[in-house]
């Protein structure tokens, strides 16, 4: 286990600054014996735990990340600690022009993508089971690193590599690929004005009232990031295994309790789009619990199996800490 030289106690765990964890980074919720280091570092590497002489002893990770470790036999586990959740029909960008009007129309296209990103694998789930699209008659093009993988892609799948520097959205807006199936809203801050007046739109134009659709017909809100640690500490430090746990939880209180103040943030309609998640969705979207995700959390994994990344479903026992429950 990492030690600092000041204190042989500290706990290193890095996350994103969240509403759900801001109290970690602010100090005003700690763990009862250990020293927590919190450090703004989201989407770690597995090495950075992992190894003979790992740097953190938390770190946020993806959900297909440590989906895919586990499948490989990789001795971590994740904590039911949920940091992300986003639907995803708000990232999906198609050229204006180009035809496409709805999810089908995406079959025979050109589709630039980041394959094995857990928000990409809700996304291709979303397109083929909830409007029909045939995702191995879309030509797929890959922005990857040549090391991700191994992938059991479905029968007549085509997922062309490209070069991982290429510029998708600039492919997008020249028309080198029909389409953009995004992991995060990059595209509109990069370019003003994109979306209202110039060559790219999104598929769905009011994807908010699909993304509450597709709620209110699945009950899944997209899990995007977990908390992992070595398998290891598991058995030989159960007690710091509570101990961050109970930490987490302690700090998405306060946060769920202060995203309810509407005078911290500078968004006009704040109130409105919180009035709208909490009569939708409650107060808690993502409780920090296995069993009370096991909807969600097994429909990524048929997801990640249909899709190719794993070669099939493993149990939620084999991933999860599941005795830790919030």
């Amino acid at each position: 286990m990492p030690e600092t030289q000041d204190d042989p106690k500290a706990i290193k765990v890095a996350c994103r600054p969240h509403d759900w964890t801001q109290a970690l980074f602010d100090k005003k919720v700690q763990a009862k014996t250990f020293n927590l280091e919190i450090l703004d570092q989201a989407h770690e590497g597995l090495a950075s735990v992992l190894g003979p002489s790992p740097s953190l002893d938390f770190a946020e990770y993806s959900l297909a990340g440590i989906v895919q470790a586990r499948a490989k036999g990789l001795p971590v586990k994740a904590l039911p600690v949920f940091i992300r959740c986003s639907f995803r029909h708000s990232y999906i960008f198609v050229r204006t022009g180009s035809g496409i009007e709805e999810p089908k129309d995406l079959e025979g296209r050109r589709v630039g993508t980041t394959y094995g990103m857990t928000a990409n694998v809700w996304a291709r789930g979303l397109l083929q089971h909830e409007y029909g699209v045939r995702l191995e008659r879309i030509h797929w093009l890959n922005r990857e690193s040549p090391d991700k993988g191994p992938y059991y892609l479905p029968p007549g799948m085509v997922l062309e590599p490209i070069a991982p520097d290429v510029d998708l959205e600039t492919w997008l807006v020249n028309g080198e690929i029909d389409a953009l199936v995004h992991a995060s809203a990059i595209s509109v801050f990069r370019l003003p004005g994109l979306l209202a007046q110039g060559p790219v739109k999104r598929l769905f134009a009011k994807a908010a009232d699909e993304e509450r659709k597709s709620y209110l017909q699945s009950r899944v809100i997209p899990i995007m990031n977990v908390i992992v640690c070595r398998e290891e500490d598991v058995r030989v430090r159960p007690q710091l295994i509570r101990e961050v746990f109970e930490a987490f939880c302690c700090a998405k209180e306060r946060g769920l309790e202060a995203v309810k103040n509407n005078r911290r943030s500078g968004l006009l309609w704040y109130w409105e789009a919180l009035e709208d998640q909490l009569a939708l969705v409650g107060e808690d979207p993502a409780p920090y619990s296995v069993e009370k995700n096991r909807h969600i959390l097994e429909t990524f994994m048929r997801y990640a199996a249909e899709q190719g990344l794993i070669s099939g479903p493993l149990r939620l026992e084999d991933i999860f800490l599941t005795e830790l429950d919030g």
